[in-house]
């Protein structure tokens, strides 16, 4: 720096010193921010798995109530009637005869 300068050298050279502190601590603060907004970005994850998993257990409870209700009110013939109805309908002896083959299968082997 020239002589004829009205600002103490001291004054610039603390301004040129903290300039630099800042531009060399930059990287870490990034960093750190980034490591800060990841941990949140998890813990809300993690809040809306456990919520959703709440959630969740509520609807099966209603359901099971829901059942357990209309078992007990309903008429027993009318339930058998529509339960066979409902076996005959589905695929479920041909996915129990399909599950029976593969144990057999494995059983020989």
């Amino acid at each position: 720096m020239s002589e004829d300068s009205y600002v103490n050298s001291q004054i610039t050279d603390a301004v040129g010193q903290t300039s630099l502190k800042v531009i060399g601590e930059a990287p870490a603060e990034a960093v750190g921010i980034l490591y800060q907004q990841m941990a949140h970005s998890v813990g809300l994850a993690l809040q809306n798995v456990i919520a959703q998993q709440q959630h969740s257990y509520s609807i099966h409870n209603a359901i099971t109530l829901a059942a357990s209700r209309q078992l007990i009110t309903s008429d027993p013939a009318a339930a058998a009637k529509a339960s066979q109805a409902l076996i005959n309908d589905s695929a479920v002896a041909d996915n129990l005869a399909a599950i029976q083959a593969v144990v057999d299968k494995m059983g020989n082997k």
